[in-house]
């Protein structure tokens, strides 16, 4: 039954999140706002909904290491999976704007992180700290929309031939949060009852079982994209969501419940760490992403899920 909840829960947080992105989109793009932007702002905060939504319950219910494993795990399947699973697909340039504006300041919140969890806990005043800077970063993503906005025919291919109009992109909106939340309960209950069954700690089953269902919107618009090649969401949205599920979800999630955790230690947090300082040389240094490093990447991830189950 396990099982079920779990599967249950994935395919509606899924759903809900695509929803949710669509409705998201649908409204930003008619403000003439560039893909690029999009994907760091729009898009990265309605993909990282699911993990904010389990974060939020899991600390709710006292679950406090699934809440921070949660966003450690997804940022690292963010990167050791989707951004892997995209540059297979697809060759992924990094855009000269994103390696030197927004890819440092995604380092810089991951470091930021490391420092803030290293003595086993998230406080409240910690958590609206975080809120404080996610307000800065969307403030400074919006200036830099109404500074380049334009009206960008792929946008209005999109709107012509989704046909979706302010009403009904409202309307995913609010379906997709409801969803999100009743997914969130459903994956929660599955996932807990699988890891214990299987001897898990609630670390573990946060950094690997929850991390990477909630992490399915990621890959789910990020295979979409490379298949259709629009690299700049792409890179966009992985790093959107690495930053916000940083500032947004353990922000709001630790200023209402402040975090615990005794069990997510140096080796997960160097983990989230490298992968972020290893993705910025690789852009810096070589310019893009292709199939041998993808799948360089893609190694690293299993190896350190191998290291996890041990």
């Amino acid at each position: 039954m396990a099982w079920v909840w779990l599967l249950a829960g994935a395919a509606l947080l899924a759903v809900a999140a695509d929803r949710l992105v669509a409705g998201s989109a649908a409204l930003a793009l008619r403000t003439g706002i560039s893909p690029l932007l999009i994907g760091l702002t729009i898009v990265a905060f309605a993909t990282s909904s699911p993990e904010l939504f389990v974060s939020l319950l899991a600390a709710w219910q006292g679950k406090p290491e699934i809440a921070v494993g949660n966003v450690v795990g997804s940022n690292i399947a963010n990167i050791g999976l989707v951004l892997a699973m995209a540059a297979i697909i697809t060759r992924v340039p990094g855009d000269h704007r994103v390696v030197r504006r927004e890819m440092p300041l995604m380092v810089a919140a991951v470091g930021l992180l490391f420092v803030l969890l290293w003595n086993g806990s998230l406080s409240r005043l910690e958590g609206v700290f975080l809120l404080f800077l996610l307000v800065g970063f969307v403030l400074w993503q919006w200036r830099l929309a109404a500074e380049q906005r334009q009206s960008s025919p792929a946008a209005s291919e999109v709107l012509a031939f989704s046909g979706t109009g302010i009403g009904r992109a409202w309307l995913y909106v609010a379906l997709g949060t409801v969803g999100l939340y009743l997914g969130s309960e459903a994956f929660l209950h599955g996932a807990v009852d699988i890891g214990r069954s299987w001897g898990l700690s609630e670390a573990v089953i946060g950094l690997t079982l929850v991390s990477v269902g909630t992490s399915l919107p990621e890959l789910a618009a990020t295979v979409v994209g490379a298949w259709k090649r629009q690299v700049d969401m792409i890179l966009g949205n992985i790093i959107g969501s690495n930053i916000f599920n940083i500032f947004a979800v353990l922000g709001i999630t630790a200023s209402f419940i402040p975090l615990s955790i005794a069990d997510i230690g140096p080796v997960d947090l160097s983990v989230m760490l490298g992968f972020s300082v290893l993705v910025l040389a690789i852009f810096f240094w070589r310019g893009a992403i292709g199939r041998g490093l993808g799948l360089g990447l893609l190694a690293i991830y299993v190896a350190y899920l191998v290291f996890l189950f041990a």
